[in-house]
């Protein structure tokens, strides 16, 4: 991968919301009302075509309106895979990938062992429920972050101007690296958000000095006033810390 760019953007904080989609959308409601809560602070609304094969984004009204209610506010939409489910046909290759395919990311790692033509074709299918509805799309996030080589190779085949993992963002085609980790919590269990609380603290205070903090919120979150009370302190700290709320195309767009 080409070395990191030098960043000529504002320091900002970018607040991104995984899995939307109508199924989950009373969470992600609930999670946005705490976000703007905090001031006027764009979001990078992660959203999922159809989501689990509980409905597509195309055929609930409710979720439309509520979806452009939020690009008038300015947010930015990002396709976030299609299904959100790792049905591939292609087994786990070896006992690190099954830990982290089927224990980690609970066989929702969609895009993490698809070949190039399979990866494009479903990208296309997520771009053209977007196109359907007239909503712009500049980014594409894997679910669980997990991308194979045939992704990534599709990736550079589509509109897409950028994607990102867990730990960086790309611009595309050309996959000039930019941005830092986002910090994110596991709720799943007692041991997880514990956990979780720990290595976000020492995680933000290393990135104080980072151009760019990305905040990876999940609609199971919002089921956890810990979590909940976790994002409002550390987005409402960053705003303190005079960082810009960005959403993540705006950021690059603004020369990162």
């Amino acid at each position: 991968m080409p070395a990191p760019e030098t960043n000529r953007a504002p320091r900002a904080v970018s607040v991104v919301l995984h899995d939307v989609a109508p199924a989950t959308w009373p969470a992600c409601a609930s999670l946005l009302k705490t976000i703007d809560a905090c001031g006027e602070v764009p979001v990078t609304l992660l959203v999922v075509p159809d989501y689990h094969h509980r409905g597509a984004i195309t055929a609930d009204a409710g979720f439309r309106r509520a979806i452009e209610e939020r690009l008038q506010r300015g947010d930015e939409l990002a396709v976030h895979g299609f299904h959100h489910l790792d049905d591939s046909a292609a087994p786990p290759s070896g006992p690190l990938q099954w830990l982290t395919r089927r224990i980690y990311t609970a066989s929702e790692g969609e895009f993490a062992a698809l070949e190039e033509d399979a990866a494009e074709a479903l990208l296309q299918r997520g771009l053209a429920e977007f196109d359907a509805l007239g909503w712009p799309v500049q980014g594409f996030v894997a679910p669980a972050w997990l991308m194979s080589e045939g992704t990534r190779a599709a990736l550079g085949r589509t509109r897409l101007c950028y994607t990102s993992t867990r730990t960086h963002l790309y611009r595309l085609p050309d996959w000039q690296v930019t941005g830092h980790p986002s910090l994110v919590w596991s709720v799943r269990s007692a041991w997880r958000r514990a956990a979780s609380r720990v290595v976000n603290e020492v995680q933000h205070r290393r990135l104080r000095a980072a151009p760019l903090l990305r905040l990876g919120l999940h609609p199971a979150d919002a089921a956890h006033p810990q979590a909940v009370d976790y994002w409002r302190r550390t987005l409402a700290h960053s705003l303190n810390d005079d960082r810009t709320p960005m959403t993540k195309a705006a950021w690059l767009a603004a020369g990162a």
